[in-house]
């Protein structure tokens, strides 16, 4: 193991600070589990009281349960994200200013260790940690699947793009730590640019929607009863890290019976409008509770793609698509973009054992 990262986990762990942290979070994802389940077992219970089914009000849970499965899934995932998003930076942007304001860097840099391996070792034991609060919540991440709707597949991975996103804040939290002069323009600076990956590239996003996609894409078809086009590529989302884990986590073209609104929602329709389908006109046509009488209905689409008044149950229905999927472009990036990041923060960590072999070889060179 790393000789950086054993003696750190060693501090990090000897300390009552470690075992407080895992435990309120623990209890902080907990927290949120349960009060998904409320929530999404009262949206139920309603949703199902609003069809005229007093009788059976109150089970809105049992007939629910894969919808349950999936929104408290898809809540977990984006609470995880967004908590690397906040806690990683706080965790790394200090490992490397840290050692040059307590002036112990330099022994570091004369130690038999290679620049690599000082940086390797910092961002290992910065993602260690964040690592064990997410395997701490890994049985929670059973739950959904226990209920239905989401698979093992699914939960991996969501969990992937996490652990993925965490090592890239990493690796961008260091190299503004071997920048910065001070532990303040480093935590600084490390917020500046998670904050700019997560939420400005979903700007980013939707300014290339509004402002570079054209309104109607060419290539007008019915499939499956859902107008589709020729969709567009959305090049911004191949950087944001929320739209790779709610592709990698779930079907973007799976259509069905939704009683529980997801919270991708948002981030969702723009990888379907990405796939040529409007997710808000795929979703209407679909009773949530298949059985019961509907007073509106749900929309059927004519040869033309007009909207016709006839009240439909439809199953769920899987589509084709029309390109491939965003989670791996966006690990194709992370991985680039980390490799970029901590070849700049090795740069900037030099250490004169390597500068006096390059030294030899210059003067035995010459001679």
């Amino acid at each position: 193991m790393n000789p950086v990262a054993r003696r750190e986990l060693q501090e990090r762990f000897r300390t009552l600070r470690s075992p407080l942290v895992l435990s309120g979070w623990v209890f902080s994802t907990g927290a949120l589990t349960f009060l998904a389940y409320l929530f999404a077992s009262a949206r139920a219970d309603d949703r199902l009281a609003s069809f005229g089914s007093s009788g059976i009000a109150g089970f809105g849970s049992v007939v629910a349960s894969s919808s349950m499965g999936q929104f408290i899934l898809h809540a977990l995932l984006m609470g995880l994200l967004t908590a690397v998003v906040f806690v990683v930076p706080g965790q790394a942007a200090v490992t490397i200013v840290g050692e040059r304001e307590r002036q112990t860097l330099e022994l570091l840099q004369v130690s038999q260790m290679s620049a690599w391996s000082i940086i390797l070792g910092k961002l290992m034991s910065s993602i260690a940690f964040v690592l064990l609060l997410l395997v701490a919540s890994t049985p929670l991440l059973v739950i959904p699947v226990l209920l239905g709707g989401v698979t093992l597949l699914d939960v991996a991975g969501g969990v992937g793009m996490v652990i993925a996103a965490a090592v890239l804040i990493g690796a961008l939290s260091m190299w503004a730590s071997a920048r910065a002069k001070s532990a303040q323009g480093a935590v600084l600076g490390s917020y500046v640019l998670t904050v700019a990956l997560a939420f400005g590239s979903l700007a980013l996003v939707v300014a290339e929607t509004l402002l570079i996609v054209p309104d109607e894409p060419p290539g007008r078809s019915i499939q499956s009863g859902i107008v589709r086009t020729d969709g567009y590529e959305v090049y911004s989302s191949w950087v944001n890290p929320y739209l790779g884990m709610i592709d990698a986590s779930t079907n973007v073209l799976e259509f069905g019976p939704e009683i529980v609104t997801s919270p991708y929602g948002p981030l969702r329709s723009i990888l379907t409008e990405r796939q040529g389908i409007d997710s808000a006109v795929a979703e209407a046509q679909y009773n949530p509770f298949p059985g019961l009488t509907v007073s509106s209905g749900g929309r059927d689409f004519d040869q033309f793609g007009q909207v016709s008044g006839a009240s439909t149950i439809r199953a769920t229905r899987t589509l084709e698509p029309i390109r491939s999927g965003v989670w791996w472009r966006t690990l194709i990036f992370e991985a680039i973009a980390t490799v970029l990041a901590l070849f700049a923060a090795a740069r900037l960590v030099r250490v004169p054992r390597r500068r006096s072999r390059r030294a030899q070889r210059r003067l035995a060179h010459a001679a």
